[in-house]
């Protein structure tokens, strides 16, 4: 996945969500684990969508949380 507003020289892992609403990624803490198999624990999770154009609010408790880093340029 590319994220084009990240640095390039990020490199690192982030946990994240799908938007309920648009589908985009929503990025809530870096993955300490580095991409690893690291198990989740149970979260609250109230985010809200980083797409200008949609800025949906929702509960994310249950959502799969995936991990993401940004692709090598």
């Amino acid at each position: 996945m590319n994220i084009s507003r990240w640095p390039k020289s990020d490199t690192r892992w982030y946990l994240g969500v799908k938007c309920q609403k648009c589908r985009s990624p929503i990025l809530f803490a870096l993955d300490q684990s580095e991409g690893g198999n690291q198990p989740l624990g149970p979260r609250r999770l109230f985010l809200t969508c980083q797409n200008l154009e949609c800025r949906h609010q929702d509960d994310y408790s249950s959502a799969n949380v995936a991990r993401y880093q940004k692709a090598q340029d």
